[in-house]
């Protein structure tokens, strides 16, 4: 693994917030390991003070006394630095969450059309808690480590220059063979990471259309297709976690011979008088202690692998380009905006787009909705109705062409700005893991339970909100199996009416709703639109024949614009359409 260093100046941008701490972790490290290195000569001298002549009790006691002590503070100096670590391990992770998370909302709808949800969610979940768990272990071994080595050495030294020599001299045999299995471990880990996420997605693509999975009897297909992925995250994983778990036990025996070789050599210094048997044991001691922080720091080094590939997965994600406008500006220029109490007025204005280049979905789009009418866009599957909106609410940007509202293009209007005065309903109704009143609220939080309530009882959703146990406080998800599409779309139209929209979009908002549902929601869409400018897409044209104006579309193109009884009577491609339709 190879440190980046614009990723690693990236990443302490992160713990900005945390120097104070990040200073007290390192002053608490370096004592918790300074006070331990000094043990093993304690150890040493208390071994002296038993000689031929008897035990010197009052040297022994005063030396386990002064231990005793020691170790104890050593031990405080430990846990705060732990609890230290930890508290700066979870800020940093809540920042880079919250900045993935919130990344979400700043990226055009393309790029989230053509990325896996399970992808995001992995990011978002998974590899910050890997990155979380990389900077607990570095900050909790790195400085401590390096203190012990260079404390250790420095004492060995001064005690036994030959032995801290034979030491210092095969030290660098354990660190290149840590170095050697830790930077083939990288690209394994890197691969984990992405497999993960393939499966992430793959389990929530499968939960979320379970009833799809059985309807089809597909049930053992994607078994095995997930089997598949599976198969692939054992065998990188395997290879990841086997490199990883033989750093350690490679370093280890390494130092074993270390430690082996400096017991022969102070033998011959004790029979010599070199050193006494107490110093011997200090030096046996501190040639195995200086070899632990590097077992430790290989360790670090391993686990900072894993780490890495999820940071720099994760730094891709938020570096992708971002809308091209401020979403959180709240000082929008007056003339951007219009009177809400006013009229509105819709125009494409020879529109042209394309989904992937080259390839136009909508071509020279032109036609105009008078302020306070209904407009129905009415055609075959794949000729553009869909696209039409998603380019009024700005989810995409036309190739050529403007749309105007009241005569200003919505291209010049931030984003948050123009949704201000829509309405949306669409076929896939989407709820809140919340209750009734505050879903209803959703687009308007500072709307009264009194003024909610009212709304519903003109969509007709009051009825059935009342035979819930709760009421207005039921708890409701999308995925809650009890309450029927028509009763969802209901609570839809109540929320879309909550928000008391300028301009209100109405996109296959029936279509998955029996006949006599869907007189209910007739009823509540007519209120609804009584007195604002609507935009309708339906592929049931007995719902939209009293609009005020219909657009036909074919291959992306308008082919008839007109009323529904005018374009009966021309005999054209509306009247073919609706004529199949009704037969």
């Amino acid at each position: 693994m190879k440190f980046d260093r614009k990723l690693i100046k990236r990443f302490a941008s992160f713990l900005k917030g945390s120097r104070k701490m990040v200073m007290i972790s390192i002053i608490t490290a370096i004592l918790s390991s300074g006070i331990g290195i000094l043990l093993p000569f304690l150890v040493g001298r208390a071994i002296d003070s038993i000689n031929e002549d008897g035990v010197d009790y009052g040297t022994l006691t005063r030396y386990i006394v002064i231990m005793l002590v020691l170790i104890v503070i050593s031990a405080l100096f430990q846990l705060f630095m732990n609890r230290t670590n930890n508290k700066i391990s979870y800020n940093v992770t809540e920042k880079i969450r919250n900045e993935a998370y919130g990344k979400v909302r700043k990226l055009p709808v393309s790029y989230i059309d053509n990325t896996s949800v399970g992808s995001i969610q992995s990011m978002v979940i998974s590899d910050c808690e890997t990155i979380g768990d990389g900077l607990i272990m570095f900050m909790n071994q790195f400085f401590a480590g390096i203190t012990a080595i260079i404390f250790t050495l420095v004492i060995m030294l001064v005690a036994d220059w030959k032995l801290a020599l034979f030491v210092l001299v095969f030290t660098p045999v354990s660190f290149l063979v840590s170095y050697f299995i830790a930077s083939r471990s990288f690209s394994s880990f890197k691969a984990q990471s992405e497999i993960r996420s393939r499966q992430t997605s793959f389990i929530s693509e499968g939960t979320g259309n379970f009833r799809i999975i059985h309807l089809f009897n597909i049930n053992e297909m994607i078994c095995n297709d997930f089997d598949k992925i599976n198969e692939d995250y054992k065998r990188t994983s395997r290879k990841a976690t086997f490199l990883s778990s033989i750093t350690n036990p490679s370093t280890r025996f390494v130092n074993s011979l270390i430690y082996a070789g400096v017991a022969f050599i102070g033998a011959g210094h004790v029979t010599s008088g070199a050193i006494t048997v107490g110093l011997l044991a200090s030096m046996l001691a501190y040639a195995s202690q200086f070899m632990k922080p590097f077992n430790d720091l290989s360790s670090v080094y391993t686990e900072l692998s894993d780490s890495m590939a999820c940071l720099t997965r994760i730094f891709k994600f938020l570096d992708e380009a971002e809308l091209d406008d401020d979403l959180t500006s709240e000082n929008v220029d007056e003339d951007l905006t219009w009177d809400r109490e006013g009229d509105f007025e819709i125009e494409f204005k020879d529109v042209s787009f394309s989904y992937v280049k080259d390839q136009p979905v909508i071509k020279n789009v032109s036609f105009r909705i008078k302020a306070g009418s209904s407009c129905a866009i009415v055609g075959p599957t794949g000729c553009g109705k869909t696209t039409l909106i998603n380019l009024l609410l700005r989810f995409y940007e036309p190739d050529s062409g403007e749309i105007l509202v009241n005569g200003k293009p919505i291209s010049q209007v931030p984003r948050n700005t123009l949704r201000k005065y829509l309405g949306v309903v669409t076929q896939d109704t989407w709820f809140r893991n919340a209750d009734i009143m505050e879903n209803i609220k959703f687009g308007r939080p500072l709307l009264s339970d009194e003024d909610a309530i009212s709304t519903a009882k003109v969509s007709g959703a009051d009825s059935f909100i009342r035979k819930l146990p709760n009421k207005y406080h039921e708890q409701i998800s999308s995925s809650r199996d009890d309450i029927s599409e028509g009763q969802r779309q209901l609570l839809s139209i109540t929320r879309a009416m909550a928000s008391d929209p300028c301009i209100l979009i109405l996109d296959e908002a029936t279509s998955s709703v029996d006949i006599l549902t869907e007189v209910k929601i007739q009823k509540a869409v007519k209120d609804l639109l009584k007195g604002r400018t609507s935009l309708v897409i339906a592929h049931r044209l007995s719902t939209i024949v009293d609009a005020d104006m219909i657009v036909v579309m074919e291959d992306g193109r308008v082919s008839e614009i007109g009323k529904h009884e005018d374009m009966i009577d021309s005999g054209g491609f509306y009247s073919k359409l609706y004529k199949s339709y009704t037969e």
